[in-house]
């Protein structure tokens, strides 16, 4: 019985040691694997962050992002309060449409803004739009990021044998 437990600690602590699988550091992985190249020459590589007013003021995705070399691109007040704010009340009052096209018009402003790709960094905003929207093309799912990041974790632990 004492071999399983310790077994289990040493698996556990191979885990906790593990560099945090948190849908920010695996958003800011998969975009710097992404080798995506400036909009315009000579400027950083800007990162669009589309989330709510709360997300967006804890700041964590700017942190992280700016952190690592990006230029953090956030909605102005007027896109917050005309498109963003009112597609959250529209999902909540679930016109589905009417928030889909709100947050098309949030997406279509910050790619305006010479933006590469646009991080939905709001569980609402990641699938209300169809899988077969071209804006979607230009965004990055935070779960999507996590699960890619951790199946390939689980891949590496199981090849390594831990």
């Amino acid at each position: 019985m004492e071999s399983k437990v310790l077994s289990w600690k040493i698996k556990k602590s191979k885990f906790e040691t593990h560099p945090s699988i948190t849908m920010v550091s695996t958003n800011t992985r998969e975009l710097k694997e992404a080798k995506l190249k400036p909009l315009e020459a000579g400027s950083p590589l800007r990162i669009g962050v589309l989330a709510t007013d709360a997300t967006l003021k804890a700041g964590f995705y700017q942190e992280k992002l700016q952190n690592e070399g990006f230029e953090v691109v956030l909605p102005d007040k007027a896109t917050m309060e005309h498109t963003v704010i009112p597609a959250i009340d529209a999902i909540n009052r679930k016109d589905m449409e009417g928030a889909q096209n709100l947050l098309r018009i949030a997406l279509q402003v910050l790619l305006v803004r010479a933006v590469n790709t646009v991080i939905l960094a709001s569980n609402d905003m990641c699938d209300l739009l169809p899988r077969d929207d071209p804006l979607l093309k230009k965004c990055l799912d935070p779960m999507d990021a996590l699960a890619m990041s951790t199946i390939k974790w689980a891949q590496q632990a199981v090849k390594e044998g831990t």
